[in-house]
C-alpha cells in the first residue's frame, strides 16, 4: 500500500498527520523569534583585557604578546591580529571557516587560563567572546536632564543598566558618552621651578604617596603622556596637602605648586542626543531571543516603572529601535504572503474552473507554510528577512504538487473512472514519480547552499533549508491531503 492509497483508506491517519505539521507549524509561529538578520557565528575570536592606567608599550609587552604567543597554538587559525591601547589589549583570531566556533572558543579560553598568571596583577580578567550577528544593540536609549555630566552617568550605570538588565533576554547593557571621575592636578610651571622642583619630582612623589586613585594623562604642549599612579586619597583637599617636597626644612605641599580639581575625564568619546550632551545605554540582547518582544517589554517597562521612577528634571527618551525596520519589514512580507496565496488560488480558479478544486489548493498551501515554519522551529531559525523571503519563494512552489495530482485526479474521473476514490488512488499513483522527480529537482537545486563556504553559505544556509523542507512537505502534503479531500 503507497502513500496515496494509505491517505485514503486510511484517511483518518492522512488527517493526522497533517495535523501534526500544522500544530507544530502553529507552535513554531507562536515563539520563533524575529530578527532583522539570521544569526551566524561569525569564526572570530577576540581576547579583551584592561590594566588601567598602563600605556601602550607596557600593555603590548606585559599583556598582547603573551597572550598572542600562548594562543597561536590554537588549531585552525588563519590570523591573528591585535592592538593595544592605553589600559586595553584585543586579541583577534580569525579561524578557517570549517573551525567550529564553539570549539574554538573553548580552546582559546583554556589557553588563556594558562597564562593568567603570568599577567601584570592590576589587570582584570581578559575576556574571550565570539564575533556574532547579534552582538550589536537592538535599542539605544538616551539618558537626559538638569544634572551634571557625573550624575548622569551614576544614575545610568547604578540604576537604569540594573533595571534594564533584569529584562528577559537582554544579554548586556552598554554605556556610551559617559565620562569617568577625574582628579585632576593642574601645575603651575613658574611655581614649580620656584622651589627648583620638576614633573618628574612631581609623579615620583605620587609613587611614593602611595596613592589608591587611578592615574591619568600628563599634557604638555601638543603631547600627552600616560601617568599610571596607585594613590589612596579620595578628597581632593587632603590630596592637596600631599607632600612632594621640602625647602629649607620646611614641606612643599601639592596645593603650593597647583591646583587640585575634582572633574571628569577628557572627552574620548561623544553621545549627543536632539543636539544635547546624553549618556546612552545599548541593549544587546541574547543569541536567538526575539528582538521586538525585548524592546516592547523595554519600552513597557519605561512607561509603568522606569519613567515614573526618574528623579525630577531626568528623561529616558528611545534615541534609536530596530524593531521599527524589523516590523516594517516582517508585515511587507506577511502582506505578500496572504496577497501571494490569495492571487495563487485565484489563478487556480482561472484555470480549472472549479470552486471545490481551488479550495484543495487553496488548503495545500497553508499546511504546507506551516511544515516550513515546524522546520524552522526545530532548526532554531528566527523570522528574518532571508527565512521570510524563503517562505514567500515556497507560495508558487508548494501549488505545482497538488494541482498536477488535482489535475489528473479530475481526468480519471471524467474520462477512466467516474468513482471518486479509485479515481483519486489511480490518479495519484500514476503521477506520483512524475511529482517526486519534479521535487527532488528543486531539492538538488537548493541543497548545495546548504552546504556553500564562507560568511555568505551559512548566512543563506536556513533560505535553503526552509525552501528544500517546505518543498517536501509539498510533496507530502500532495499525496496524502490532496487526492484524501
Amino acid at each position: 500500500m503507497n502513500l496515496p492509497e494509505l491517505s485514503i483508506r486510511r484517511h483518518v491517519l492522512a488527517y493526522m498527520l497533517n495535523a501534526v505539521l500544522v500544530l507544530f507549524g502553529i507552535i513554531g509561529f507562536r515563539d520563533l523569534g524575529v530578527d532583522r538578520f539570521p544569526n551566524v557565528d561569525i569564526p572570530v575570536i577576540s581576547i579583551t583585557t584592561i590594566q588601567p592606567g598602563a600605556n601602550p608599550s607596557v600593555v603590548d609587552a606585559s599583556i598582547t604578546n603573551i597572550i598572542e604567543r600562548q594562543v597561536n597554538s590554537v588549531p585552525g587559525i588563519k590570523n591573528i591580529r591585535s592592538s593595544s591601547t592605553p589600559g586595553v589589549s584585543v586579541v583577534a583570531i580569525n579561524f578557517e571557516l570549517e573551525k567550529d566556533v564553539d570549539v574554538a572558543f573553548n580552546e582559546v579560553q583554556a589557553k588563556v587560563n594558562q597564562v593568567l598568571n603570568q599577567l601584570p596583577t592590576d589587570a582584570d580578567p581578559p575576556i574571550v567572546a565570539k564575533l556574532e550577528t547579534s552582538s550589536q544593540p537592538i535599542l539605544w536609549l538616551a539618558l537626559q536632564g538638569n544634572r551634571t555630566e557625573q550624575q548622569l552617568n551614576v544614575y545610568a550605570n547604578n540604576v537604569l543598566r540594573k533595571q534594564l538588565e533584569n529584562v528577559n533576554g537582554v544579554g548586556e547593557v552598554r554605556i556610551a558618552g559617559s565620562r569617568e571621575r577625574t582628579v585632576r592636578v593642574e601645575v603651575d610651571p613658574a611655581r614649580l621651578a620656584s622651589y627648583g622642583l620638576t614633573v618628574q619630582d612631581l609623579i615620583q612623589a605620587f609613587q611614593r604617596e602611595h596613592f589608591l586613585l587611578p592615574g591619568g594623562f600628563v599634557v604638555g604642549g601638543n603631547t600627552e603622556s600616560l601617568l599610571k599612579l596607585d594613590l589612596e586619597y579620595h578628597d581632593p583637599a587632603a590630596l592637596g596637602q600631599m607632600v612632594i617636597g621640602f625647602s629649607s626644612g620646611a614641606p612643599i605641599r601639592l596645593q603650593d605648586v597647583g591646583e587640585v580639581v575634582d572633574g571628569l575625564a577628557d572627552y574620548r568619546q561623544l553621545a549627543r542626543f536632539n543636539g544635547e550632551p546624553t549618556v546612552g545605554l545599548g541593549i544587546v540582547k541574547i543569541a536567538g531571543s526575539n528582538t521586538v518582544a525585548i524592546i516592547d517589554e523595554i519600552k513597557a517597562r519605561l512607561d509603568t516603572e522606569i519613567g515614573p521612577q526618574l528623579p525630577p528634571g531626568l528623561k529616558v527618551s528611545v534615541a534609536t529601535d530596530t524593531s521599527t525596520f524589523i516590523l516594517e519589514m516582517v508585515h511587507a512580507l506577511q502582506e505578500h504572503l496572504i496577497t501571494g496565496t490569495l492571487l495563487a488560488a485565484a489563478v487556480v480558479l482561472l484555470f480549472l474552473r472549479n470552486f471545490r478544486s481551488t479550495l484543495i489548493i487553496a488548503a495545500a498551501i497553508p499546511v504546507s507554510l506551516l511544515g516550513a515554519v515546524a522546520v524552522m522551529y526545530f532548526f532554531g531559525y528566527t523570522f528574518n528577512v532571508v527565512t521570510l523571503l524563503a517562505l514567500l519563494l515556497l507560495i508558487g512552489v508548494v501549488v505545482d504538487d497538488a494541482i498536477v495530482v488535482l489535475e489528473n485526479i479530475y481526468r480519471h474521473r471524467e474520462e477512466l473512472d467516474p468513482d471518486p476514490v479509485s479515481a483519486a488512488m489511480n490518479g495519484t499513483q500514476e503521477v506520483m514519480f512524475a511529482v517526486l522527480a519534479a521535487t527532488l529537482s528543486l531539492v538538488s537545486i537548493f541543497v548545495p547552499v546548504v552546504f556553500m563556504g564562507g560568511i555568505v553559505g551559512r548566512f543563506f544556509e536556513s533560505f535553503a533549508v526552509v525552501v528544500v523542507f517546505g518543498v517536501l512537505v509539498s510533496w507530502f502534503v500532495a499525496l496524502t491531503l490532496t487526492p484524501m479531500m
